[in-house]
This record gives C-alpha cells, sequence and structure tokens, in this order.
C-alpha cells in the first residue's frame, strides 16, 4: 500500500502551472524593472514640503552635518522667526566631553552670525519626542507658529510629534537638504537605506506608543 496516495493532493494541470509561474515571474520582472518608479515613493511619502510662512521661532533638530544649522541661519537672516532653539543630547567628542549637539548648533549658529541673543540651546533631549516636549516649553508666551528645521527623511515624524506637543500652534517643517541623500535614489547607498528604514521603524514606535 502506497504511503501518500495521489486524492491526498490537489493536482494542477501542467498548463496551469506553467501560467501561474509565468504570471509570478512576469510579475518579479515589472517589479525589479520599474523599481526606479515606485522605491522613490517609499522616502517621499516621509517628506513634508510646505511653503514657509512667518513663525515665532525656528527649532532646529540635533544632528547631521551642518545642513540643519545653515538652513536654520538663512531662515532666520531672512526673517521668518526671530529666534532659534537648538536641541540635541550628548555627542562623543575627543577633547569635549560635554559636547551636545544642542551647543555644537550654538556655535555654528555664532559662526554663521546669529547673534548669541536670538539662540536658545536646550541640552538634555535624546529623541524627536524630548525635542517637541523640551522645545515647545521655550517657545515664547502665546507662540501661533513654529518652523521646525531637519532632515527632508525626517520632516513626517518630526512635525507630527511637534503638532501633538505644540496644540495651540502651527507646526511648519524645512527641510536641510544635505547633499548626501536623494529620494529618488536613496536605496544605492548603505546610508540612505539605513536612514529611510530607521525612520520608518521610528515612525511605526512612535504611532503605536507615543512618547510615553
Amino acid at each position: 500500500m502506497p504511503l501518500v496516495q495521489s486524492s491526498d493532493f490537489i493536482l494542477i494541470p501542467k498548463r496551469k502551472a506553467r501560467r501561474a509561474l509565468g504570471g509570478v515571474l512576469l510579475g518579479l520582472a515589472a517589479i525589479i524593472t520599474l523599481h526606479p518608479l515606485w522605491l522613490p515613493l517609499i522616502a517621499r511619502a516621509l517628506i513634508v514640503d510646505e511653503p514657509l510662512q512667518k513663525a515665532d521661532a525656528i527649532v532646529v533638530l540635533g544632528g547631521g552635518n551642518g545642513e540643519r544649522d545653515a538652513t536654520a541661519a538663512r531662515l532666520w537672516a531672512e526673517g521668518w522667526a526671530p529666534i532659534i532653539i537648538t536641541t540635541g543630547d550628548k555627542i562623543p567628542l575627543p577633547g569635549l566631553p560635554d559636547a551636545t549637539w544642542a551647543t555644537l548648533s550654538l556655535a555654528e549658529l555664532l559662526r554663521l552670525g546669529v547673534p548669541e541673543s536670538a539662540i536658545i540651546a536646550i541640552d538634555g533631549s535624546s529623541s524627536t519626542c524630548d525635542d517637541a516636549r523640551l522645545a515647545v516649553a521655550q517657545l515664547p508666551s502665546g507662540a501661533k507658529r513654529v518652523i521646525i528645521v531637519t532632515d527632508p527623511f525626517h520632516t513626517r515624524r518630526a512635525e507630527w510629534l511637534f503638532q501633538k506637543g505644540a496644540a495651540e500652534a502651527d507646526v511648519i517643517t524645512a527641510a536641510a537638504n544635505p547633499s548626501w541623500f536623494d529620494p529618488d535614489r536613496w536605496w544605492t547607498e548603505d546610508r540612505g537605506i539605513i536612514v529611510v528604514g530607521q525612520e520608518y521603524v521610528k515612525l511605526g514606535i512612535n504611532l503605536l506608543k507615543g512618547c510615553g
């Protein structure tokens, strides 16, 4: 007696099986061939691009390679807001054990011509949630609008978290546009793959757990 009987299986005619396999292969080929069309959408879904409006403060989030500070300084010089708030936790630098992203941004803004009287540096932030909580507390009384400066792939999550924290104020994001990040080719570099992947993970965590 055979161990397995033919009745134990659903038999698919060879012609249908070949058609099904061909359909799968055709679909995979289309995905691979058309990846320059759909992969950019993954990165662009993270980006918020809005027209600037006059605000009560500019908040430059810690991190990056100086592009965020340069963008914040330019916006201040153009008169979009009277003060800049810098944020960020400690950063390991040789010979500077107390350096933070906030103080590094402060130094760079001073170098770029922003007076110290127009800058508020906030230490102790280790996440975008902390940035939102601490920066909102420093907004001028009755603030109606704030501009958030960060990297483009971080704009959507940053805007959402600041909107939750600054319920009484409008939030506008201004992307710093680092030279190394191209949303239309992000998957061609390890760094692009890492930041896009990390941002989706962090966005998911914030959606599920909030900032508690």
